[in-house]
């Protein structure tokens, strides 16, 4: 990931989504490090479906786990916690902050930047579909932020198509017996932590070769 950016795939339908062929994305820079910090090895992967919404899968091989946190939009960060922040409208500076710990409870929030962010809960009805799994040693999340969410959140005539999105994928335990602060895309400020928008890879969502040459 070392210019920056990261190419997403983009399918035509729910039938056509083949997993093998979206690519993953190291979660491997770390920042802020500390004697008994840890480094887990996680990687993030992201696709849309035209006209539906866009998904990712967050894992990593994290452990031990720390998972305490039960309520929505609570300090999931200071558990084993993976995170999508992505900015999904062109021309808006808002992101999304999604932050997930391993029984899948989540923290969702909007802003330009790091103060005065909003829980998507405050503006909408509607909510990101969130699902957590463990196997073989790893955990982590598939996300789903579905067009008519993104829509209301950004009061946007949004649907999912090819273009440029901007974002990060992060890893983090604050309160974690070996915490560690990981990104995609490195950062450069403790103060701004991940929420450093300047910071954020671009997001190239074309459509799936298959799919182009299906339709050739």
């Amino acid at each position: 990931m070392k210019d920056a950016v990261y190419s997403a795939p983009l399918f035509a339908d729910r039938s056509r989504v083949r997993p093998d062929a979206v690519p993953r994305a190291a979660i491997d820079h770390f920042h802020w490090e500390q004697p008994g910090y840890a480094r887990p090895h996680s990687t993030a992967q992201l696709w849309g479906i035209a006209r539906v919404g866009l998904f990712a899968r967050l894992q990593s091989d994290e452990a031990p786990l720390r998972c305490e946190v039960t309520q929505r939009d609570g300090p999931v960060w200071t558990d084993s916690c993976l995170e999508l922040f992505l900015a999904p409208v062109p021309g808006d500076p808002r992101y999304l902050n999604l932050e997930v710990n391993p029984a899948g409870v989540f923290l969702c929030q909007v802003g330009a930047v790091r103060e005065g962010r909003r829980f998507l809960a405050e503006l909408t009805p509607l909510a990101p579909e969130v699902r957590a799994f463990r196997s073989a040693g790893v955990w982590g999340c598939e996300l789903f932020l579905p067009d008519a969410l993104i829509a209301a959140v950004f009061g946007a005539d949004y649907h999912t198509a090819a273009g440029t999105l901007r974002g990060n994928f992060y890893k983090c335990a604050d309160g974690s017996a070996a915490p560690h602060y990981g990104a995609c895309f490195p950062v450069d400020s403790e103060a701004l932590g991940f929420h450093n928008p300047a910071c954020f890879g671009r997001i190239d969502l074309q459509p799936f070769q298959a799919d182009t040459e299906r339709e050739a």
